[in-house]
């Protein structure tokens, strides 16, 4: 076994590839950092580090002690988070990663509602694409990852919370030409600029099944947008439509700003879900959390369901019926 600070100081020089930044990091000087280096060089027998122009880049086997040492670093993170579970630390830190455009607005009544409960819970929220939400779980940046579970299917290494799908609606501005046309006529829905989030391509292809005429599925929107509040300014603002589900712009459905269009049913169009690395251990901080979801999803999912439910037409009363003049008694005329 390797000393731990020689390991500690290699994984600071392959970080930031240069002494006196990775010595500052470290806090200690640059000749500690140098001879704790060299010295490790000397008990391995191979050089680790080459410096290049500007920058201090690891050699061939340095890059295998850098695998290494993150392998032991993430293993002695994953030893003292164990530890703290078994002593009863478990409410004391949660670090939540969120897609910006689904995940961002699930993830908000959850944490307030989290922390009314938890007063003393520290809690962060880290907002990334969801593409690197995966490795950010593995690096041990983020406790749990809330977003669109399309794609985490199918890697083995972490274990899934699915919530139940949502249903997509297309979406635009009030008085858009789409929204006074019959149902038919949205499928021209192309000839407006598309507005929409980088979406997994399972989902992507899944809405191209429902809009035919969304052609490549895999084609980005005209117009890309992962925030669902800077998307609803988009719409609000342009002829742009939008595939969404209808919990991320329920204020402006509400209010009547945007409109659901005409269209055929879209399908399923939000698969989310949290996912967590498998082999880690669970604290009550992250059930907390999984738990007050799947209580707001559900509360979002009769939102959703009121604001797409045409309200009933008021019954019009019938006219009232016209009294025909009393017949006048014989030989008086008729007042």
């Amino acid at each position: 076994m390797l000393p731990a600070h020689h390991l500690r100081h290699v994984l600071a020089l392959g970080e930031h590839r240069h002494y006196a930044r990775a010595a500052e990091a470290l806090h200690i000087s640059q000749p500690a950092l140098t001879r704790s280096i060299q010295a490790l060089e000397a008990l391995l027998d191979a050089r680790l580090f080459d410096r290049g122009r500007g920058a201090v880049v690891p050699t061939a086997i340095g890059r295998l002690l850098l695998d290494y040492a993150r392998d032991v670093d993430l293993g002695a993170r994953d030893l003292r988070r164990a530890v703290a579970l078994a002593q009863g630390a478990q409410l004391g830190r949660l670090v939540v990663g969120a897609g910006p455009f689904a995940g961002a607005a699930l993830a908000g009544p959850v944490v307030g509602r989290l922390c009314r409960a938890h007063p003393g819970l520290h809690i962060e929220v880290v907002i990334a694409p969801w593409q690197e939400l995966p490795q950010r779980l593995r690096a041990r940046e983020i406790d749990l990852m809330l977003a669109d579970l399309s794609e985490a299917a199918a890697m083995d290494d972490l274990a899934l919370t699915r919530l139940p799908p949502h249903a997509a609606v297309l979406v635009a501005r009030a008085g858009h030409p789409l929204a006074v046309q019959p149902p038919a006529a949205a499928a021209h829905w192309r000839t407006y600029p598309w507005a929409g989030p980088r979406m997994p391509a399972s989902a992507a292809r899944r809405l191209a099944r429902h809009l035919p005429a969304a052609g490549d599925a895999s084609a980005p929107p005209g117009i890309v947008c992962d925030s669902h509040a800077v998307l609803q300014d988009v719409l609000l603002a342009s002829d742009a439509v939008a595939p969404v589900c209808a919990f991320m712009v329920a204020d402006a459905l509400r209010s009547g700003r945007l409109v659901v269009l005409p269209t055929p049913p879209l399908g399923d169009y939000g698969r989310f879900g949290v996912a967590r690395l498998a082999a880690r251990s669970t604290g009550a901080a992250e059930e907390a959390f999984v738990r007050l979801l799947k209580t707001v999803d559900a509360e979002l999912r009769a939102e959703e369901a009121a604001l797409l439910t045409p309200a009933p037409a008021l019954k019009s009363s019938p006219p009232p019926r016209r009294r025909s003049p009393r017949s006048a008694p014989a030989g008086r005329p008729a007042s």
